[in-house]
């Protein structure tokens, strides 16, 4: 493959020089702001990202970069999900976040979860161009097409600000919204707190302060009654746990875009059921929401639970009922401590010889306490969504004439001004004079 002098230019861009670079840079070819102090008509027309600097950005966001070390004490390896090292850190190594795009052609998403790389690290060993060569392979079996046509998103409110609509998923840009299945996190954790070391008791402050399916196993003393924890706390630990992971991926693409020379920025101004799709108006990614019959909660808004056949979370629909669900969950789990998979370690059979695998009084909890919130709430999680939107990210061409009429120098580096030389020398540079 022939290396662009782009790629030789962003990877010999230091990570000190992205972070001090890194700027929310949203004016791009082809765009405007009607009116006001900024009001400014792009001369050019947009150009597309090519898929070389998407698969640069995505792999830089969230790709697979070799497999987790696993370096813990032995309860510690006992709570990892997964073997996968991808390029943003997680708890107990879950990695359930994916990462859908739209751009010009299509509508796509990046499915990592179930890949399990061969070695410890992928790229470390490889030259320059092996490791281009690498990340275009992997971006390409990983990228599945959802649809032939750029994602039909809000174009104002309600759905997207409007302080956000004059730029948001226009013709030249790559939009990305990362979303995180919660319920693989939350069913890992709550083998955690329900284990033998913890046994912690949940306990629901809209239903009397009630223990959430567990009274029996108090009986018998495998949950501890003086340790509670409401079902409020332990959702926002879960939420607290997975949100940071957009953010991460977002960072992460953030400061290959001063590498790369291009804009884009990080936002929360298109509402996440509205980038799901709840909206019939509007397509978005296209995800089923679910209508709770009944619930302890005093709304029931519909809740997005996946993308048929694609990304689909831990409840029903996709499963008979919550004991089915903790099921699928050590299916997938157990899929990835198969004897044969790769592990990280020289003797992977000496350092795994014992179980790391939960009892089945402990699974019997787990199924009790997802089966009580969902019989009691109509749903699962009882107040998360199970397939969670919070950032969303885009990526364009500068319009630098926009910046040099505005603002002070600095406003943007050598490499936004070099772009289009580096990067489409088959293109004439508009900046070029």
């Amino acid at each position: 493959m022939k290396i662009p002098q782009g790629f030789e230019r962003a990877i010999n861009f230091s990570l000190l020089d992205s972070i001090f670079s890194r700027r929310s840079r949203r004016f791009g070819l082809g765009m405007e702001i009607p009116e006001g102090n900024l009001a400014y008509s792009s001369a050019h027309d947009p150009v597309p990202l090519s898929e070389l600097e998407e698969a640069f950005l995505i792999w830089a966001g969230t790709g697979t970069t070799g497999l987790s070390l696993g370096d813990l004490p032995r309860t510690g390896i006992s709570w990892l999900f997964q073997w996968t090292g991808r390029s943003w850190p997680c708890s107990c190594n879950s990695h359930s976040t994916e990462l859908f795009y739209t751009n010009d052609d299509g509508v796509y998403m990046v499915r990592l979860f179930d890949f399990i790389p061969p070695d410890t690290s992928i790229f470390m060993s490889l030259d320059r161009e092996k490791q281009l060569e690498k990340i275009v392979e992997l971006f390409r079996a990983s990228r599945i097409t959802l649809e032939n046509q750029r994602a039909d998103l809000p174009k104002g409110e309600p759905g997207l600000f409007d302080f956000n609509a004059w730029n948001t998923n226009k013709p030249g840009t790559t939009f990305f919204v990362p979303v995180t299945n919660t319920t693989v996190e939350y069913m890992v954790l709550l083998f955690i707190y329900f284990g033998a070391k913890y046994g912690f008791n949940i306990i629901d402050e809209l239903n009397g302060g009630r223990s959430c399916g567990l009274d029996k196993w108090i009986e018998k003393g495998y949950i501890r009654n003086d340790v509670r924890l409401s079902l409020f706390d332990l959702e926002l630990r879960v939420l607290t746990t997975l949100n940071v992971e957009q953010a991460f991926i977002s960072q992460n693409m953030n400061l290959a875009l001063q590498a790369l020379g291009l804009g884009g920025w990080t936002f929360t101004g298109l509402l996440p059921h509205y980038a799901l799709g709840v909206d019939p108006s509007h397509k978005g990614l296209g995800f089923r929401f679910v209508q709770p019959e009944e619930s302890l909660r005093s709304t029931n808004p519909p809740y997005p639970v996946g993308r048929d056949g694609v990304f689909e979370s831990l409840c029903p629909p996709y499963v008979a009922d919550m004991s089915e669900a903790v099921d699928r969950f050590l299916e997938v789990r157990g899929q990835f401590w198969n004897e044969g998979n790769p592990f990280p370690y020289r003797d992977p059979a000496s350092i795994l010889r014992d179980e790391y695998h939960p009892s089945e009084v402990r699974i019997q909890i787990v199924k009790d306490f997802c089966t009580y919130v969902y019989e009691n709430y109509g749903r699962f999680p009882a107040f998360l969504d199970p397939m969670f939107v919070r950032l969303v990210f885009q990526a364009h061409h500068l319009d630098l004439e926009f910046y040099d009429k505005y603002f002070e120098k600095d406003s943007y580096h050598d490499l936004h001004k070099e772009h289009f030389k580096l990067w489409h020398p088959e293109i004439e540079d508009p900046f070029g004079k």
